[in-house]
């Protein structure tokens, strides 16, 4: 009764067998079968590289962030100053008007200043491309910076002053500054003139959620100051940027932070030219309206397999 069954779907057979005793093999065809058995399996392995490539795509918007209720911009700094930090008082004031004295929500411990594995700012060279697979794969480890004083072997090293930790102010465009006690402050105290120098290592500055993966253009940079009285200026144009990562495998992975381009001016002070500057390290920072986002993908498994399927499906075809 099956057999009988299944001869009424012999005329649907979409794959007629053919007789062995009329097939005819030839040395002509035995070449081309290897001719294109070589071409289909060059075909399959560049859809397999192609399904392990990760494109990127950028796309800018107007940047619909809230900048109230709980959405302000966090400043993550670790900065080495040549100065005792007794000397050292370090402010925020946005356009507002407000201003945070916020030398209480940072860390500073005395340090011995290096320039090991510094550069300055402009001299960094890269030839490694933007991977946001990689980025955001290491940006969401579980990471805390480190806040350990650098130590040297040099005993006739002057003493500085690490200044590390983030923190919170209003979005909108500020400046934060480290100034010398008594120098543009109503301060108790006064820090001498021969004690001030603002040379200045910059291990870490940035601004969003710390990610330990990210680096940014003021990252390991270093700057001498020439006179005790000298301003360093650094103006800094901020842009929120959207990482998302559908490359990832069964779940898509968003990074929330802020990408940055800054310029940089400095002048020594002096009784002629110290008109509307003061001594100090100035950190202006301006949020741009346009954000970024970058998206990476690459083509789906099922996508793939289709496409393999494709390729190499008609090699059973009889």
């Amino acid at each position: 009764m099956k057999s009988r069954l299944l001869k009424h779907f012999h005329h649907l057979d979409a794959f007629p067998k053919v007789q062995r005793n009329i097939q005819h093999a030839t040395g002509t065809g035995g070449v081309l079968t290897i001719i294109v058995a070589l071409l289909l399996a060059y075909l399959a392995a560049s859809e397999y590289a192609q399904y392990r490539t990760i494109t990127q795509d950028y796309e800018f918007l107007v940047d619909q962030t809230p900048s109230h209720h709980g959405h302000g911009l966090q400043i993550n700094v670790d900065v080495t100053i040549a100065m005792p930090c007794k000397y050292i008082r370090a402010d925020v004031l946005d356009v507002s008007g407000v201003s945070l004295p916020v030398s209480r929500s940072l860390h500073a411990e005395k340090a011995i200043f290096e320039t090991r594995n510094a550069r300055r700012l402009g001299y960094h060279e890269t030839d490694d491309d933007l991977n946001i697979h990689r980025l955001v794969s290491q940006a969401s480890k579980s990471q805390k910076a480190s806040t350990s004083g650098k130590t040297s072997g040099d005993t006739n090293a002057v003493e500085s002053c690490r200044v590390t930790g983030s923190v919170a102010v209003n979005k909108v465009s500020g400046m934060l500054h480290f100034t010398a006690l008594g120098h543009g402050y109503n301060d108790p105290g006064h820090a001498p003139h021969d004690v001030m120098n603002f040379t200045h290592r910059i291990d870490k500055l940035s601004f969003g959620q710390y990610y330990p993966g990210l680096d940014n253009p003021l990252d390991d940079t270093l700057e001498y100051a020439t006179a005790g009285m000298q301003m360093f200026q650094y103006f800094i144009a901020i842009v929120p940027t959207t990482y998302i990562d559908r490359a990832a495998a069964f779940r898509r992975r968003i990074l929330l932070t802020n990408q940055y381009a800054v310029t940089d001016y400095s002048r020594a002070l002096n009784s002629e030219n110290a008109a509307g500057g003061l001594p100090g390290i100035f950190i202006k920072y301006d949020i741009e309206a346009i954000s970024v986002r970058i998206v990476a993908s690459r083509l789906s498994f099922l996508h793939f397999l289709t496409r393999l399927c494709g390729i190499i499906g008609g090699t059973f075809a009889p």
